[in-house]
């Protein structure tokens, strides 16, 4: 690596920091010992949040350290210490720190810390000091050590939390479920501040520095994330737990790819480079993800984004990245080309990918390789088959276009955004996964919940199935029954009970859907099993704690595929989404 390219690095990537245990001796390039030990002093009286308007982020932890985040109001003067500590008092803190909150990462502070004084399946706080400051205190915990047992995990899932089409009582509910960590499957923010089509509620309105409503500069990304981030309900769960992020479309452009958005047909005009650096730069300066960011990668280089985390040999968390390395929409950029279309040749390519041939042959790899009881896949967009039958279609959508029904048992895919546009490569994937037992993807992206069965061929019933999937309900975004209000792209989708009836008869694989919700999944995993448990509050449209229902209880047995109904919970929403 050049010089020049080694400060860029450092400078847009990690904060340069200098960490220690305490009882070891300070480094010499922390400072002058005294200088130091004053960075340390917590001594007067501005509020945390006049500092530290973001509050404070952990994400990506190990058996021995986390990445630890916040970000700096721009006119706080001096350096930034951090510390660790096993309670929140930090009487006796057993990791300190110290690094800067520089200009060129937008005044956020990013460190990647790894101690011996910190332990395996540990919790711990910690904090940042600035000025005499000290932030709100954070919590995480610390991965098993390899090779352990643990008896039992448990964390929550999310995905989609559009800050504009409502408030973010989900993430009120759960900051305060028993978690060990959660993870965060994508669409953080939403580059569209005021789209009719996905956005009419406008619940709370974004103003960017371009005056555009759709983000176009890293002045604007950043921009989005400041704002998101300043919810406190955001803020509250960051502080409770580490969230393990991935990015999926709307951190750069909706149903992008590669360095590509799809705001128009024409796809020389969707060629995006400079505004999809600037995206990846902003999740990177922002994200609790330890990946680092170097620019001279390009768009689609500077940062490599899907990795594995090890819970001991109970559970592997395989995270992909599904937007980086896929290839083009195969039918066209129209809105019949992508949805509710009966697909085209192209589809069934085996050029085309999803995940790029190197991630590809890596993620193989980690599935079929791990020995963990648990193979837990974090997958952006939906990997079952999701497709309507002509018998529905008339019923459901009177105004379709004639093309897309012709009698008989003809069929539409919803959505070929998710792996129904990549079903070759899929398949690969799937009869590669034939042998390994206890298969699960949590999913993302459709703001829907839902529950079934992962099969190499989806057409074909009686095939023995390969893992089971669960979906995951958005936090805020507009899920099918607010779109039958609002419209999406002038086409109504039909009243959520109808449409599960018909979404259950054109997938047999499909055992339950509900896009009448939004929420979070909690999963709880033991040797013998997972028990994932769909929740969702009842408003998103005003600020004030909303009741929490229990949707669905799923059962996961361990072993060949089984996917058991525990809990029917309550059936419907009367105004979950108004």
């Amino acid at each position: 690596m050049s010089e020049v390219s080694r400060r860029t690095f450092l400078g847009l990537s990690f904060a340069a920091a200098v960490t220690w245990s305490v009882g070891e001796a300070v480094p010499a390039s922390a400072g002058p010992p005294d200088e130091v030990a004053r960075l340390f002093q917590v001594r007067n009286g501005l509020r945390a949040p006049q500092v530290f308007p973001q509050s404070v982020a952990s994400g990506d932890p190990s058996p021995d350290g986390v990445v630890l985040w916040t970000r700096v109001a721009p006119d706080a003067a001096g350096r930034v210490a951090y510390e660790i500590a096993a309670d929140a008092s930090f009487a006796a803190p057993l990791v300190r720190g110290v690094t800067t909150a520089a200009a060129g990462r937008d005044h956020t502070v990013k460190v990647r810390v790894a101690a011996r004084a910190l332990r395996p399946w540990t919790t711990y706080h910690y904090r940042f000091i600035v000025g005499g400051t000290a932030s709100r205190t954070g919590r995480f915990r610390t991965l098993p050590a390899p090779g352990s047992s643990p008896a039992g995990l448990r964390f929550g899932y999310i995905s989609c939390q559009d800050y504009t089409n409502g408030h973010y009582t989900a993430l009120r509910h759960l900051a305060e479920e028993d978690l060990d960590f959660v993870v965060h499957l994508g669409d953080y923010i939403y580059e569209t501040t005021a789209d009719s089509s996905f956005q009419g509620a406008q619940v709370r309105e974004i103003t960017l520095p371009s005056g555009r409503t759709t983000a176009q500069t890293l002045g604007d990304y950043r921009a989005l994330y400041k704002t998101y981030r300043s919810d406190p309900d955001l803020q509250r769960l960051h502080e409770r737990f580490a969230v393990i992020q991935m990015w999926d479309d709307h951190e750069f452009a909706n149903d992008s790819y590669g360095a590509y958005d799809t705001d128009t047909e024409d796809e020389a005009a969707n060629y995006a480079p400079e505004r999809k650096l600037a995206s990846v730069q902003a999740w990177s300066e922002y994200s609790t993800a330890g990946a680092r960011f170097d620019p001279s990668g390009g768009p689609t280089g500077a940062l490599t984004a899907y990795r594995t985390l090890r819970f001991g040999g109970l559970m592997d968390l395989v995270l992909t990245d599904e937007r980086t390395y896929r290839s083009k929409p195969p039918c066209g950029l129209g809105l019949l080309d992508m949805y509710a279309t009966p697909g085209c040749p192209e589809r069934l390519s085996p050029e085309r990918t999803m995940l790029g041939a190197e991630q590809r042959a890596w993620f193989t790899d980690q599935i079929t390789s791990s020995t963990a009881t648990w193979k837990v896949w974090g997958n952006e967009v939906m990997c079952m088959q999701f497709k309507l039958l002509d018998l529905y279609l008339k019923r459901l959508f009177p105004d379709l276009p004639a093309r897309a029904t012709s009698g008989g048992r003809f069929s539409v895919f919803l959505n070929l955004d998710q792996w129904d546009g990549f079903p070759v490569e899929r398949q690969r994937l799937l009869t590669a996964f034939r042998d390994v037992d206890n298969l699960v993807t949590i999913t993302g992206d459709l703001h829907s919940f839902g529950a079934g069965y992962l099969r190499p061929d989806f057409d074909d019933p009686s095939q023995d199935p390969v893992g089971v999937s669960l979906l995951g309900g958005s936090v805020t975004s507009a899920n099918f029954v607010e779109m039958a209000t609002f419209g999406q792209g002038g086409l109504i989708v039909p009243p959520e009970t109808d449409l599960t009836w018909a979404l259950r008869g054109s997938n047999p694989h499909l055992e339950y859907f509900n896009s009448a919700a939004h929420g979070y999944v909690v999963m709880d995993v033991t040797p013998s099993g997972i028990t994932a448990t769909m929740k969702a509050v009842r408003s998103i449209r005003t600020p004030e704690t909303p009741q929490l229902l229990t949707l669905r209880t799923f059962r996961v047995g361990e072993g060949r595929p089984s996917l058991t109904t525990m809990n029917r919970g309550t059936r419907t929403l009367d105004g979950a989404t108004h």
